[in-house]
């Protein structure tokens, strides 16, 4: 799947709130992302690029996937209804993206993929916290 498909397909599952608004602003906006620095708004569609660019080099199939949130300006976070399955991709201000789980104890962890984050991550039991 290319950039533009990846992003059509997470609009496609996201809630039209602030997350569907800042995905029709990187399909809008795709063109001149690979220039922009990490700055303001545009520092957040940059990461989405890189995120978006990640999924693509992995050739991970996003198909049922959504953005659900962005707890912090470098953390993507994703889910999938059907499967409820979630991973986190981190972006870093270099462009470096890094896919993480959430451990038992509901620490970050780094994967090698985003196959992998999805197999380890635990999902919190709500009751719990």
């Amino acid at each position: 799947m290319n950039k533009l498909k990846i992003a059509e397909e997470l609009l496609k599952n996201t809630t039209p709130d602030q997350l569907g608004a800042l995905l029709k602003n990187y399909i809008f906006n795709m063109r001149k992302l690979k220039q922009v620095k990490y700055k303001g708004e545009d520092g957040e569609l940059a990461r989405l690029y890189n995120c978006i660019a990640y999924i693509e080099k992995e050739n991970f199939d996003i198909t049922g996937w959504a953005l659900v949130e962005i707890p912090i300006s470098f953390c993507y976070c994703f889910y999938n209804k059907s499967t409820d399955k979630s991973f986190d991709l981190k972006v870093w201000d270099t462009g470096r993206v890094v896919p993480i789980y959430l451990d038992s104890e509901q620490d970050d962890r780094e994967a090698n993929s985003i196959q992998e984050a999805i197999e380890k991550y635990v999902t919190p039991n709500l009751r719990e916290l």
